[in-house]
């Protein structure tokens, strides 16, 4: 994590940018934790894996960007709809390998910092649209949203590696 010192106080874009940062870091030292193998264990059919949570962060950040008017990704693997909300994990299906995914998240990280934090606050201020405006009346909101469904689905993840047996990351 970067710690560099910035002075004086955030202004909304740039405290939104530094919470974004700590949740993709922490999202980044989480797929650290698993290979192709471990990505793929679920501790009941009904949960998903860490393969599926890098693929729907992915397929969300996306979203995201497209709902933020930020540009498309250009790299990485196209996302199938199973990896989307409501979607599931199917143990016959061809998906991207973990490590395609994990790439992707860490590439984009410091685009989706710089494109948050590059919001003014008309930008921020201005409604979303589509199917998330009432939920998130304000680009604003939406950012928030985006980050705290990051920090969810690390606790997901963090849930899977301690069920594989890992020692807590935090002693």
């Amino acid at each position: 994590m970067n710690n560099t010192h910035h002075p004086g106080p955030p202004g909304t874009s740039e405290l939104l940018a530094r919470q974004f940062q700590f949740a993709r870091d922490s999202t980044i030292t989480l797929l650290h934790e698993f290979d192709e193998e471990t990505a793929r264990w679920r501790p009941t059919p009904h949960n998903n894996n860490a393969l599926w949570l890098a693929g729907h962060l992915l397929i969300s950040n996306d979203e995201m960007r497209e709902a933020l008017g930020f540009p498309k990704r250009d790299q990485g693997p196209q996302v199938d709809p199973d990896f989307n909300i409501g979607g599931f994990f199917h143990e016959d299906r061809d998906y991207p390998s973990f490590a395609e995914f994990s790439n992707a998240l860490i590439a984009e990280r410091d685009n989706l910092i710089a494109a948050i934090k590059g919001m003014s606050a008309e930008d921020l201020a201005r409604p979303t649209e589509g199917p998330l405006a009432e939920l998130c009346p304000t680009l604003t909101d939406l950012v928030s949203l985006i980050i705290a469904h990051e920090n969810i689905h690390n606790g997901q993840m963090y849930f899977l590696r301690r069920g594989l047996g890992k020692e807590p990351l935090i002693k």
